[in-house]
């Protein structure tokens, strides 16, 4: 395993910014963008893409929007870590469509490529049929080294609540949404590696919340398990900050939440919300030094909405 920290990167001077509605919109008529060539900071997005159908339903180009706010910012995307993804084909389509629309060559690495059914009569239904995750991230820029994957925890007794955290296996559905995926990258540019995690918890359906503070912890063993200069943990939490003191837990491991930082607590104002009313989707970094441009990207700057989460953004300093 590499241990590089040849370069660390001044903190680069940035004029524009990711924003909520909070801090005034960004338009995504901007400049198209272009490739992060800084051995400073990585480009890193993160959304649930529940809302990217497969291309046989009639609503599935809703997503659409997100990717045009991106190609109008002036950076394209160094990791893009995704929840809810289908299977392997539609991650083969995602990282297809990022590379001919986008600077940059992209590649990604799947939890499950062929996810069990979630029970539902349709393909179109409740989002998707088949879900996981996926790291996204730039094979211009990183060289795949390592994964690790591992599943995420609910109560013993998932419909009651109660009993001791262990892996949600499958229930009345394959629940293969909450299997989560870590690589280890190396920046040919920064000569560092970085881990990255793509997370999704258990819902409240499954009290999902309740074992948030265990699920923290086995995101950062998986990031022990990789190593890296960088650590990088994103996603769909399920869990607001205050669920099982999992998000006072991660800070004390060493994380930090740009988003936080940017609204100056743990509990944000509703501005910084990523599903309905709460706030649920992290980017959370160890070992970094510091942020810009950490943003929620609100329907506001898409033109409308593309998932029922909103996507959470930040250029992550080495």
């Amino acid at each position: 395993m590499r241990s590089s920290r040849i370069l660390r990167g001044v903190v680069a001077v940035l004029t524009t910014a990711l924003t909520t509605a909070a801090v005034g919109a960004v338009s995504a008529t901007a400049a198209s963008a272009a490739v992060n060539t800084s051995p400073a900071f990585l480009v890193v997005y993160n959304n649930n893409i529940e809302n990217w159908l497969p291309s046989s339903c009639a609503d599935g180009k809703i997503w659409d929007r997100l990717i045009t706010y991106i190609k109008g910012r002036p950076l394209s995307p160094d990791i893009f870590t995704v929840q809810q993804v289908s299977n392997q084909t539609q991650l083969n389509a995602l990282t297809q469509r990022l590379s001919d629309e986008l600077p940059g060559t992209y590649a990604g690495q799947i939890a499950i490529a062929s996810p069990g059914s979630m029970g539902y009569t349709s393909t179109c239904g409740k989002m998707k049929n088949q879900q996981t995750n996926a790291v996204v991230y730039r094979s211009d820029r990183f060289t795949y080294e390592d994964a690790t994957r591992w599943r995420s925890d609910a109560p013993a007794n998932y419909d009651a609540g109660t009993g001791g955290c262990q892996n949600l296996e499958p229930t009345r559905s394959s629940q293969d949404r909450v299997h989560n995926i870590a690589v280890r990258l190396h920046d040919r540019v920064a000569n560092q590696d970085v881990s990255v995690a793509s997370i999704h918890w258990p819902t409240n359906t499954w009290h999902g919340p309740k074992c948030a503070d265990e699920n923290i912890k086995e995101a950062d063993e998986a990031m022990g398990r990789l190593g890296g200069d960088l650590k990088i943990v994103a996603g769909d939490a399920n869990a607001e900050p205050d669920a099982a003191g999992w998000w006072n837990d991660a800070k004390a491991d060493g994380y930090r939440d740009p988003i936080a930082e940017k609204c100056g607590s743990r509990n944000c104002s509703s501005a910084y919300d990523t599903n309905g009313s709460r706030r649920i989707d992290f980017l959370l970094v160890k070992s970094g030094g510091g942020f810009n441009n950490a943003g929620t990207i609100n329907t506001s700057l898409t033109g409308g909405a593309y998932s029922d989460h909103l996507a959470v953004a930040a250029y992550v300093n080495y």
